[in-house]
């Protein structure tokens, strides 16, 4: 119990630290539940396995050739590049590219490709 006759300043102190600290437990319980919960994001979502591209090692820069591709793939590829340059394209390699990160860098490209203006 705080006595109100003692010194103004002590009980100013003892409150501030009263906050401070149930401030930083809560912030600690957040903390521990949302590192449980990213934890847990695998575990409901389904593990598809594509069959209609190759799965390229993480680390690999190899590029595949055009006879392992499928023509309509290159088909769309194409149509994209020339609708977004306004120009012939033609494209002579296709990488794929494993996706590491999650929504965070997903949210941060599609921020940055807004952003930017094409020129017509």
């Amino acid at each position: 119990m705080i006595d109100l006759t003692t010194n103004p300043l002590l009980v100013g102190f003892q409150i501030a630290i009263t906050g401070l600290s149930i401030v930083f437990i809560v912030l600690t319980i957040v903390a521990f539940a949302l590192s449980i919960l990213n934890r847990s994001q695998g575990l409901f979502q389904p593990k598809t396995v594509s069959a209609t591209k190759p799965d390229v090692p993480q680390g690999s820069t190899s590029s595949t050739t055009t006879d392992q591709l499928d023509p309509q793939l290159i088909a769309i590829l194409t149509a994209a590049a020339v609708a977004t340059l306004d120009q012939p394209v033609r494209i002579l390699r296709v990488r794929y590219y494993r996706q590491l990160a999650v929504n965070w860098a997903r949210l941060g490209r599609v921020s940055v490709m807004a952003a930017r203006q094409l020129r017509r």
